[in-house]
């Protein structure tokens, strides 16, 4: 396995981290709040930060697993801003409006607001690790393919 520059990894985390920023900012509204949490963070979190990495830092690798662990990163990322940003704001917003949506997150004790954001973490990781991988298999095809 090739070594990742700091600086790549750097971006990344960035990229992801504003991306999951966004989407929690989205998802304060509740009508669309399903298709954030349930579609485009685990499907498409590591889709959109490696690719501005890719085409905006240069970032290259030849090996698919590079973009695998990459992609485990992003999502990892993605998942912990996302709800670093939500969640207070679903706790100041619901402070203002009793009838807003919260989410169940005022129901929440520690022990079981750790164990939920394992358990999404888990899923948000294999799944951007799949998109990973298939990221890095197509982008590897269409790189190889316009070089010749």
């Amino acid at each position: 396995m090739e070594n990742i520059e700091f600086k790549y990894l750097k971006n990344l985390i960035i990229y992801s981290s504003i991306l999951g920023g966004i989407c929690a900012l989205f998802s304060l509204i509740p009508v669309i709040m399903p298709f954030f949490a349930l579609f485009f963070l685990p499907f498409l979190g590591a889709t959109i930060p490696l690719t501005i990495l890719s085409l905006k830092d240069g970032f290259y690798s030849n090996e698919n697993k590079t973009y695998a662990i990459l992609g485990g990163i992003s999502g990892i990322f993605v998942c912990l801003s996302y709800f670093v940003i939500l969640v207070p704001f679903v706790f100041i917003i619901h402070t203002f409006f009793k009838s807003y949506y919260d989410y169940g997150v005022q129901y929440l004790n520690l022990f079981l607001a750790i164990l939920f954001l394992i358990m999404v973490e888990i899923v948000y990781i294999i799944a951007n690790i799949t998109i990973g991988l298939l990221f890095g298999i197509i982008y590897k095809y269409i790189k190889q393919n316009k070089q010749v």
